[in-house]
């Protein structure tokens, strides 16, 4: 398996550790600033740092390695549709209406529409911009002249700041690369959703298998109950044993409600991430013939270059390095073209045979400003210091969370074998017990210490079954997948559509 090279963009060797005095900043200043004026008369140019990476080298292979045989087909199954590999028709219907009327989905899709009108209004700073003008004015006075008079003028006007450094250029690549990372945050949304609503499902069927081992004990009990309430009322058992029955019955009814509490609350979550009113929501397949997709044994760490968090903490970087060098430009004379060209009369009916034009070129320098560039520049390389750090948490989080997702599969499913094992011997247990106690070489607290135990047991199972499809939906999303691009391009054409 080969290693993960992530490269992390690296910003300029000058960190501002120590702020400046006000002194000591304003002859830095001026000091900048007459030699970028120096520069520009000599007709040369200032040189951005350049970025060079800094790998992050992780470990060659993954801490807990699958059991399941070598696959080279781990990408196709990572681009499907991962919740079809459970097998339920029900889910793959509820999935769907998520996917399609989730009100996440719209939001991050008007995400990434305000960043791209973002980058069309910083990409238009480059260009001219021309105008139209006209104006009337009537009046008497200096402007005007001794009599009242009137002035009209219509025309073109045209301004263009020439980006000679490139800082529009590098303010352009900023708001470019902030879409790229709200298109892989809007990625993330799909793959966020579709791993809750799978989740949730999956709890909603472990609760459901539990209430119904609970109802099945319910009805045990009452029948114990009814048979021990006879065995008194006929003198043959004490109201000690009856008690001990009643209290194990009562156990089993409060059970009951707290189930259908949680199973409420379930779906009404899952409705909303439906995206409709919450209520009742269809179930499939039960817990135990829902299939356990396995993943190929040899996953390759370069998969998580995909996932839509460490793309967008990639792309977040990138705007990061190009705004300090937008921040630092700032420093560079700003050279700018303005024009004129319309008509000017007193007489609004001579308008069209009085022409006016006019041209001007423009340079102006920073020398002074109290610091403002500086702490700008100061300022923009504290964001990209942040940007990093976030970059590197955000890596070491997805190896984290793979590492977990395949532990947590492994080791569930050695669980659920061993509590399997545990019920069936409890099962017997259960039954010698009653034999003993119908036998006379007990009493029944052994039969209530063996019920209670089985039921326990079972409650137990049937969690670390939820548990073990919840942690195979969190190996998918850790690894996240190119599922969702599909259907993220089917709905910008159908919006673009008329």
């Amino acid at each position: 398996m080969g290693k993960i090279k992530l490269a992390i963009p690296k910003g300029a060797q000058e960190r501002a550790c120590v702020p400046l005095s006000p002194r000591e900043r304003v002859r830095r200043e001026g000091n900048s600033a007459l030699g970028l004026i120096l520069c520009t008369v000599l007709g040369g140019c200032a040189v951005i740092n350049s970025h060079t990476p800094a790998p992050l080298q992780p470990h060659e292979t993954w801490r807990t390695a699958p059991t399941t045989p070598a696959s080279t087909n781990t990408e196709e199954i990572l681009a499907a549709d991962f919740w079809n590999s459970f097998g339920d028709p029900a889910l793959d219907q509820l999935m769907a209406e998520a996917l399609q009327a989730n009100p996440d989905i719209r939001i991050a899709a008007a995400n990434v529409e305000n960043y791209l009108a973002r980058v069309t209004a910083t990409s238009a700073d480059r260009f001219p911009q021309i105008g139209i003008t006209g104006q009337g004015a009537r009046g008497k006075g200096q402007t005007f002249g001794p009599e009242t008079s009137s002035a009209y003028n219509l025309g073109m006007a045209l301004s263009w700041e020439i980006d000679l450094w490139g800082r529009l250029a590098r303010a352009t690549d900023a708001a470019r690369a902030d879409l790229l990372a709200q298109r892989e945050v809007q990625r993330g949304v799909y793959l966020s959703l579709a791993a809750s609503v799978a989740r949730s499902y999956f709890t909603l069927r472990q609760l459901d298998e539990q209430l119904l081992i609970t109802r099945r004990t319910l009805a045990l009990r009452q029948q114990s109950l009814d048979l021990f309430q006879l065995r008194f009322d006929g003198g043959v058992i004490s109201e000690v044993e009856l008690s001990q029955v009643r209290s194990e019955y009562e156990q089993a009814v409060a059970a009951v409600p707290q189930i259908e509490l949680f199973i409420a609350q379930t779906e009404q979550a899952l409705s909303v991430l439906l995206g409709r009113v919450p209520g009742s929501v269809a179930r499939g397949l039960k817990l135990d013939d829902l299939k356990n997709p396995d993943i190929p044994a040899g996953l390759p760490s370069q998969l998580l270059a995909r996932r839509p968090d460490i793309r967008a903490a990639e792309a977040q970087l990138t705007a990061a390095d190009a705004r300090v060098d937008a921040a630092r430009l700032a420093w560079f004379p700003r050279i700018s073209l303005t024009g004129l060209a319309g008509y000017a009369s007193t007489d609004l009916n001579a308008l069209s045979n009085s022409r006016v034009w006019s041209g001007a070129a423009g340079l102006t320098q920073p020398l002074f400003d109290a610091g403002r560039v500086g702490a700008g520049v100061d300022s923009a390389q504290a964001s990209r210091a942040a940007s990093e750090a976030q970059y590197r948490k955000t890596l070491q989080n997805a190896f984290r969370e793979v590492e977990d997702a395949l532990v947590s599969r492994i080791k569930l499913r050695e669980q659920v074998t061993a509590q399997s094992r545990q019920v069936t011997a409890l099962e017997r247990y259960a039954e010698l017990a009653r034999l003993r106690y119908e036998n006379g070489y007990t009493s029944y607290l052994e039969v209530i210490d063996a019920e209670r135990t089985l039921f326990s047991a079972n409650l137990n199972r049937v969690a670390t079954q939820g548990a073990m499809l919840a942690a195979a939906v969190d190996l998918y999303r850790s690894l996240g997948g190119s599922w969702m691009d599909a259907r993220i391009l089917s709905d910008l054409n159908n919006n673009a559509s008329p």
